[in-house]
């Protein structure tokens, strides 16, 4: 009888431990947590994780959509429109990593120094002159409210990392000579998440994502006089300079 009572204990307490490790196994996601199947088959762990960013001097959109047509991709925004929906003629620089692309510009100093002006017609000062390109790691994204998409950039997938904001910009006009260049870029990060032909765009919320995704980026150096360093980006990701790739012309994802 002893036995007997010993053995079913044990039977009882294995019992127990497999339903705990079930019930471990599955936990549920974080609340809003989504996924992402890339083009390569990978995985991805989408989690919101806080507000887009203040984006100042934004057109009403019912302008917008009589000037351009609408639609959600088309340039809301008006601070520094010339320099940001233009693309720099110059030799392209190539960089291994971010770290080494953000030790080649000026400091944020240097630059709030020379009161670069903020408005449409602001175009861009010598120190911008730079076309790059460069590895990086995607952490976050959002969609402003100028429609530009802000992407988070990490100089590695470790998490102890720089930072820096690039942006696949909204569109000019269509008469534009820099229009078909930003439409291209813009379609390539459009089609990076769309899944099973449907589209998952980044909304007016940043999500981070889980691992960070590698990409490749080409694009025009930019100074962002709106925003002060820390301002842009969610918690734990925000750049320390206001140093942007700002419109991105080119851009692949797992390179």
């Amino acid at each position: 009888m002893f036995m007997r009572l010993k053995y079913l204990l044990i039977l009882v307490t294995c019992f127990l431990t497999l339903e705990s490790c079930r019930r471990v196994v599955q936990t549920p996601p974080a609340p809003g947590a989504a996924t992402l199947h890339s083009p390569s088959g990978k995985i991805y762990t989408r989690t919101p994780a806080g507000p887009a960013d203040e984006e100042p001097d934004v057109r009403p959109r019912s302008n917008i959509a009589l000037s351009r047509g609408g639609g959600g991709d088309e340039f809301e925004g008006t601070a520094r429109e010339a320099a940001k929906l233009s693309i720099v003629s110059a030799q392209l620089e190539t960089f291994a990593t971010l770290s080494d692309l953000l030790d080649s510009l000026p400091s944020d100093d240097d630059m709030r120094a020379l009161n670069i002006p903020k408005g449409a017609d602001s175009d861009r000062v010598p120190q911008e002159q730079r076309l790059v390109t460069v590895t990086a790691f995607l952490y976050a994204s959002s969609k402003e409210s100028d429609d530009d998409f802000h992407c988070i950039v990490g100089s590695d997938a470790s998490g102890s990392t720089r930072f820096m904001n690039v942006e696949v910009s909204g569109l000019p006009e269509a008469s534009s000579p820099f229009f078909a260049q930003l439409n291209a870029a813009r379609n390539e990060f459009k089609a990076f998440f769309t899944d099973n032909s449907v589209e998952s765009l980044p909304s007016s919320r940043y999500e981070k994502y889980d691992p960070p995704i590698p990409v490749k980026i080409t694009g025009s150096i930019f100074f962002d006089v709106d925003h002060l360093p820390g301002s842009i980006g969610p918690v734990g990701l925000k750049p320390k300079s206001a140093w942007e790739i700002h419109p991105v012309s080119d851009i692949h994802f797992e390179p």
